[in-house]
């Protein structure tokens, strides 16, 4: 598979990475900025309508709101859970960027500058880029290695899902590679899967949002808004008479799944 469409590993999709990434940041720029001062930095900002100290504690607000909202933004509302790593880091630098206009908006309206707010914007994101890529760059790679590593330690251990109803009392345990695919009907899903050379299913209550996460985890893929599906199942994919994508299983009677757009690209990069 190429870089360029590997999938975000499952570390940088969890909240916490979001959390590390609106908390360290700000952070580290105020810190880097007051104990460096790089680019003439304390010229620049101490101004006579406010301190460098101020200053650089309003430009960390901006970078900290930034974040914030752009951090809550891929998280909730699952942009995260459908991009490459790739698309991944565009994001991060489109951070910042947007950082940079409302930085160089503040730079603006507080200096004494012979500069148009374009100039200012130019600089201010050349600066930005330069100081906060070292924070970026070392999420990037620790998430990374914590990705390696519970890879490492999956493939070591029996990997198991555990299914729990909706009053968290486990009531099914499957080999993830035993899993065709998991249907929902309702309040109810259905488990497809191999036991030997028989195929079964089991039906328990519980909806498709609560086990998305553990079949995530052990690359059960949604593919429909009513499915989960076993990419290592998937034969093909294809257009049935409709015109609509389905993935033909490598079961005897080539069982089809539908697979919606909002989807399909995830599913292909797993293929």
């Amino acid at each position: 598979m190429q870089a360029s469409s590997r999938p975000l590993p499952d570390t940088f999709k969890k909240f916490a990475a979001q959390a590390l990434y609106f908390s360290v940041i700000p952070f580290f720029f105020l810190i880097f900025a007051a104990l460096y001062k790089p680019f003439n930095m304390d010229t620049t900002l101490n101004v006579p309508k406010a301190s460098f100290a101020f200053n650089i504690a309003i430009i960390m607000c901006i970078i900290l709101l930034v974040l914030l909202t752009s951090r809550m933004i891929l998280y909730f509302t699952r942009i995260i859970r459908h991009i490459s790593m790739n698309w991944y880091r565009v994001w991060c630098i489109g951070e910042i960027v947007v950082c940079a206009f409302f930085v160089a908006l503040y730079m603006t309206l507080i200096g004494n500058y012979n500069l148009t707010y374009l100039d200012v914007l130019v600089d201010s994101a050349a600066y930005l880029f330069l100081v906060l890529m070292f924070p970026y760059v070392f999420l990037d790679l620790a998430l990374n290695l914590t990705a390696a590593k519970n890879a490492s330690v999956a493939d070591v251990q029996d990997n198991k899902l555990h299914f729990y109803d909706n009053r968290h009392a486990l009531k099914f345990v499957v080999g993830a590679e035993h899993v065709l695919f998991i249907k929902a009907d309702e309040n109810y899903i259905t488990i497809h899967y191999n036991e030997g050379d028989k195929r079964k299913t089991y039906d328990m209550r519980c909806s498709m949002k609560s086990i998305e996460s553990v079949c995530e985890e052990n690359g059960i893929l949604r593919c429909h808004r009513s499915y989960f599906i076993n990419p290592s199942h998937v034969k093909a994919l294809r257009k049935d008479k409709e015109n609509a994508i389905v993935a033909e299983l490598d079961t005897a009677d080539d069982t089809l799944i539908p697979v919606s757009k909002r989807y399909y690209d995830a599913l292909v990069q797993t293929l």
